[in-house]
């Protein structure tokens, strides 16, 4: 039984870095522009299908077809800020715009991604047989026997290379300067001649860009679908509140805390069950402490 536990709990801190690396794009997005980006999963559906196709019609692994879907869903995050975005922030400047126009935006785009999705492709399951899938990282210590795919273990490193490379950009840029300002108070930063819309553009893209990666790792091991973006982009805002919005290392604390319950849970009771422990434990984190865990007001 011990043993089971063990294992359980290794499975969960791997996939809790997984579902980390997808809710920092999130968080980020949410720190800089406030803005709750209901189309999330949608993005990362989408570029698991970019390295589907990539994979299908040109034999490129996901991990090197980063170089070209990254900057791609950059580009994206960057368009959606630019013309659906900050046209409703410049007309909630001047007539109190209700803030729910914001999120029905990003609520819809991701709706018409998912339904776009569905038609082109339908509902099948389809995988991506790379060397990391195929490939197992084995630990035996007597009786104790710990195997599983390199391409989870790879995407529980790349939470931490995302949440490094995105407070690096954040703390240590001349560009992250202008994203601190804006996060902190858009007026006195365009008083201080920075370019806020611009700046949300950048951290837009940033956010989507880093979803980008996460879904190369994700399609590494799990199956490509046009759901995937619903179930995965539900659990990413629930990561991003419980680990306090717009912290880089609350998202990856919440993606591993999530990873563990459902784990260790599923050794107790049933798998649907565990699902709703993370559910009951936002919920207390959240009464005793509404800014999350490791919630600081909002900054990245």
């Amino acid at each position: 039984m011990l043993d089971s536990v063990l294992l359980a709990l290794i499975y969960g801190i791997l996939q809790g870095g997984a579902y980390g690396a997808i809710a920092l794009g999130l968080s980020v997005i949410f720190g800089v522009t406030r803005v709750t980006n209901f189309s999330h999963g949608a993005m990362l559906m989408l570029s698991t299908f970019l390295y589907y196709e990539l994979f299908t019609r040109f034999g490129i692994d996901p991990y090197l077809g980063l170089v070209i879907v990254t900057p791609i869903l950059f580009v994206l995050g960057m368009a959606t800020q630019r013309y659906l975005i900050t046209p409703l922030l410049k007309k909630e400047r001047g007539t109190t715009q209700d803030p729910a126009s914001l999120l029905l935006i990003t609520l819809g785009l991701g709706y018409a991604i998912n339904n776009l999705f569905m038609m082109i492709y339908g509902s099948d399951y389809k995988t991506i047989p790379t060397v990391a899938s195929r490939n197992y990282l084995t630990f035996e210590a007597g009786d104790f026997l710990f195997t599983t795919q390199w391409s989870r273990v790879v995407a529980f490193l790349a939470a931490f290379v995302i949440g490094i490379t995105l407070w690096f950009i954040i703390n240590k840029t001349e560009l992250g300067k202008r994203i601190r300002a804006v996060s902190q108070n858009r007026d006195a930063a365009a008083i201080c001649g920075v370019d806020v819309y611009k700046t949300y553009a950048i951290a837009f893209g940033l956010g989507i860009a880093a979803v980008a990666v996460a879904g190369a790792c994700l399609s590494e091991y799990y199956f490509v679908q046009p759901q995937v973006g619903t179930l995965f982009g539900t659990k990413s805002f629930l990561i991003v509140v419980l680990g306090g919005l717009g912290s880089i290392p609350g998202a990856i604390l919440g993606g591993l805390i999530f990873g563990i319950v459902e784990s260790v849970g599923a050794q107790f009771i049933t798998s649907s069950a565990s699902s709703m422990l993370t559910f009951i434990l936002f919920m207390i984190v959240l009464f005793v402490k509404p800014s999350g865990l490791m919630g600081k007001g909002g900054k990245a």
